[in-house]
C-alpha cells in the first residue's frame, strides 16, 4: 500500500490498505490509509478513518492529534480541543497535540495559558518555526512587541521564505512605527 502511494496509485493502495485491516487491525495501516486520504484532499475521508482507528485505539495518542488536527482544519475547535486533550493525556509531549491545542487557546485570547503549552513543545522542538511564530503572536497579543518581534526573527530565522512569519513581522515592526522594516517583510510575504 505505502510503495502504490508513493506512485500516486492511490485506488490499489486504498486496496491493500483494506485488505490489511480486513487481516489484522493496525494502528500502522489506519495511521498510512488516513494519511492516503489527506494526500488525496479527501479530508471526510481521513476524518472518517481516524474516527474508526481512535475507535480501536483510543489510547493512541498519534491516532488522536491527527484526528484533533482535522477537526481543527474542518473548525470544529471543540472537539478538536477534546481529541487533542486526550492525545496530551496519553503522550504529554506530544507537539502536534500540543500545537493545535495551543492554537486554539491562543484563538481565544488567552495568551498565558498558550505560553505555557508553547513552553513545552520548545523544550521538544525547539527549532520549529510554527512554534515560533505562534510564541511571538501571543507576545504581540500581550502588546510585548519587542518580545514578540524577537520570538517572529527566530521563527523567520528558522523558516526564512514562511509568509505567515514575513507578515507578521511586518505588522508587528508596523506597529512599533518601525516603518521600513514593516514594508520589507510584508513585502517579502506577498
Amino acid at each position: 500500500g505505502v510503495c502504490l502511494v508513493y506512485l500516486n496509485d492511490y485506488s490499489k493502495a486504498e486496496e491493500c490498505f483494506k485488505k490489511a485491516l480486513s487481516v489484522q487491525k493496525t494502528e500502522h495501516s489506519y495511521s498510512q490509509l488516513g494519511k492516503m486520504h489527506i494526500l488525496r484532499g479527501d479530508t471526510d475521508g481521513a476524518l472518517a478513518i481516524y474516527k474508526k482507528a481512535v475507535e480501536n485505539f483510543p489510547e493512541n495518542s498519534e491516532l488522536l492529534s491527527v484526528l484533533g488536527l482535522l477537526y481543527l482544519q474542518m473548525g470544529d475547535t471543540q472537539r478538536a480541543f477534546e481529541h487533542l486533550g486526550n492525545a496530551m493525556t496519553y503522550d504529554p509531549q506530544n507537539t502536534k497535540a500540543i500545537m493545535g491545542a495551543g492554537s486554539i487557546i491562543q484563538d481565544h485570547g488567552d495568551y498565558d495559558v498558550a505560553l505555557t503549552k508553547y513552553r513545552v513543545a520548545a523544550s521538544v522542538t525547539p527549532e520549529s518555526h510554527a512554534l515560533w511564530n505562534n510564541i511571538g503572536m501571543c507576545f504581540f497579543g500581550k502588546k510585548k512587541y519587542v518580545a514578540a518581534i524577537s520570538c517572529l526573527k527566530r521563527a523567520h530565522y528558522l523558516s526564512p521564505f514562511e509568509w505567515r512569519t514575513c507578515y507578521n513581522l511586518g505588522l508587528a515592526h508596523l506597529t512599533m512605527h518601525q516603518y521600513a522594516s514593516a514594508f520589507h517583510f510584508i513585502s517579502a510575504a506577498i
